[in-house]
């Protein structure tokens, strides 16, 4: 069984991925350190030389390879992972999809410290920051909520969460 954590960047993807690949004796695989593994290239980089439309075409064709590995997998997608090319189609039909959902005001937060990191963020304000949220979210939100399990995890632990998502999944 392949289970498929997705929501906005900084939601916790990776850290309750983690935990609950741990709980669930399942392999744990971030896709962003998957491709930039296969790509000997950061994400930064793959963004900053080819642009985000070659990115989306590479994460893509990752989560096409990673879905076709044997074996329970949870997987940590990043924050647009399930926005592009019916990829959350694709991880429903292949798996269980489970929506990070936080607040805006969280968001900004855990994203003003580490926002050099991240391509899409590169530049902005708190305020700016804090729009670009909003907008994003506006959009993402109709493939986000496509999840098929949706768990809001502001002011929760990440072993929490685990715990909550493994609770849904029974």
């Amino acid at each position: 069984m392949k289970i498929f954590l997705i929501g906005f960047m900084s939601s916790g993807k990776t850290t309750v991925g983690r935990e609950l690949a741990h709980f669930l004796s399942y392999q744990f695989l971030d896709l962003d350190e998957y491709i930039e593994t296969k790509h000997n290239r950061t994400i930064k980089q793959i963004f900053e030389t080819k642009g985000e439309e070659h990115f989306r075409l590479i994460e893509n064709e990752a989560l096409k390879e990673v879905c076709s590995f044997k074996g329970d997998f949870v997987i940590s997608s990043g924050g647009g992972t399930s926005c592009f090319y019916n990829n959350i189609d694709y991880m429903n039909r292949n798996g269980i999809t489970v929506y990070l959902r936080l607040e805006v005001s969280t968001l900004v937060s855990r994203l003003v410290e580490s926002k050099i990191d991240r391509p899409l963020l590169w530049g902005k304000t708190r305020e700016e920051l804090n729009d670009y949220i909003i907008r994003v979210l506006d959009e993402r939100k109709k493939f986000y909520e496509k999840a098929q399990i949706i768990v809001d995890a502001d002011n929760t632990k990440p072993i929490d969460l685990a715990k909550i998502i493994m609770s849904a999944l029974e």
